[in-house]
């Protein structure tokens, strides 16, 4: 056995003398390997011949996997495997049941709708009765005791699609209940803008008044609905308009402090000075309500109870 030094190791003094024993070309049996000697650029060499080895050996491997199409037989044992994979398929997905066959049954008979179910159909947006009702040949403007129609709750409400089929079937437009209120007061009560278009589009009053001289204008003041306000003026109310106390829809605005609503009836022209029956203007009924406030805070500045 040979002992070598380190610096002999390092050197390669050794390897170099073995290599002299057996030859030049004759490589030593029981050498230490070569490959840490060799330079930057043969290593790579090395590391790119070794790949290009791997690539040719998966690209025969992908050409042996695949099957050449070259004679009849081929390309029968090519639909022969396919038809074993597909009965593997179906093996392994168990099959489904069939499902029960669904019989419709006829759907039950409605019962005859009276006059009060029909109103009551309206307000609930219950089409079916509504149907029910006209195709039985109901009266699309029958009323209750306070002569409320059913186009009178549907608009309330908001139904859009029972108003479209009440007036479709009929159903006057401008019908007045006990307070001859049409059903444009009630659209603006409810403050239903789509409603209104609606049945303003049908050829209802914009200006209709019922038994207190109120236009559907003093209506959407007072419940506060802005949209249906300004699309009444668009569509030609009249914004100076009084009811039987001689208030206009400016007044109604200032007494119930609708902000948006007076800035609304003064931009489309509405009149500071039209005096009520208690000769009140908007600006003075504004000023008096002022008053009531300052008043009644006043009153309580020193009570017990009041922080200040």
């Amino acid at each position: 056995m040979d002992f070598i030094s380190i610096q002999q190791l390092v050197s390669g003094e050794r390897g170099e003398r073995k290599a002299s024993r057996f030859g030049p070309e004759v490589p030593d049996p029981g050498g230490w390997p070569m490959d840490w000697r060799l330079g930057p650029q043969e290593a790579v060499a090395r590391e790119k011949l070794k790949s290009e080895e791997e690539k040719k050996k998966k690209l025969e491997r992908f050409t042996s996997s695949r099957l050449t199409l070259e004679t009849l037989a081929d390309l029968e044992d090519l639909v022969q495997r396919r038809k074993e994979k597909r009965l593997r398929l179906r093996r392994r997905v168990p099959p489904r049941e069939p499902e029960p066959k669904v019989t419709l049954q006829p759907q039950a008979q409605l019962e005859p709708v009276d006059l009060e179910t029909f109103l009551k159909a309206a307000a609930e947006n219950q089409e079916a009765l509504i149907d029910k009702y006209l195709t039985d040949g109901g009266d699309p403007n029958a009323h209750d005791k306070l002569h409320r129609t059913a186009l009178h709750w549907a608009c309330l409400k908001g139904h859009i699609q029972l108003v479209n089929k009440l007036l479709a079937a009929g159903a006057t437009v401008d019908a007045r209940d006990l307070l001859d209120r049409t059903p444009v007061f009630w659209a603006c009560r409810g403050g239903h803008l789509d409603i209104l278009k609606l049945l303003l589009n049908q050829g209802a009053q914009v200006n209709a008044r019922d038994k207190i001289w109120s236009t559907p204008l003093h209506v959407a003041v007072r419940t506060g609905h802005s949209n249906c306000l300004e699309h009444l003026i668009e569509c030609g109310a009249h914004v100076d308009a009084q009811d039987k106390e001689g208030d206009t829809a400016l007044h109604e605005a200032v007494r119930h402090g609708h902000y948006k609503a007076m800035k609304l009836l003064l931009l489309y022209g509405a009149k500071l000075g039209v005096q009520n029956v208690a000769s009140m203007t908007p600006v003075q009924l504004a000023r008096d309500w002022q008053r009531g406030i300052q008043e009644a805070l006043q009153a309580h500045i020193g009570h017990p109870r009041t922080r200040c």
